[in-house]
């Protein structure tokens, strides 16, 4: 029997630093282009500094899966 913990740990939430619209923050654009017209999927998580809000993000896969900024 398994022990109920994940195989993988989740990545910590990547820190914005500068001002970010509210529609990507919401999962209703890519978060790295801003397309709304995509099919959209899961693409982690980010906090900006000064917040300790953590926010679920999405994406068109316009970018790498390995690319993180």
């Amino acid at each position: 029997m398994g022990t109920g913990m994940p195989d993988v740990l989740p990545r910590a939430p990547v820190v914005i630093h500068g001002r970010v619209s509210l529609v990507p923050l919401h999962g209703e654009a890519c978060f790295d282009c801003g397309a709304i017209h995509k099919t959209l999927r899961a693409a982690g998580h980010v906090v900006i500094r000064g917040s300790n809000r953590v926010w679920e993000t999405v994406t068109c896969g316009c970018r790498s899966e390995g690319v993180t900024t």
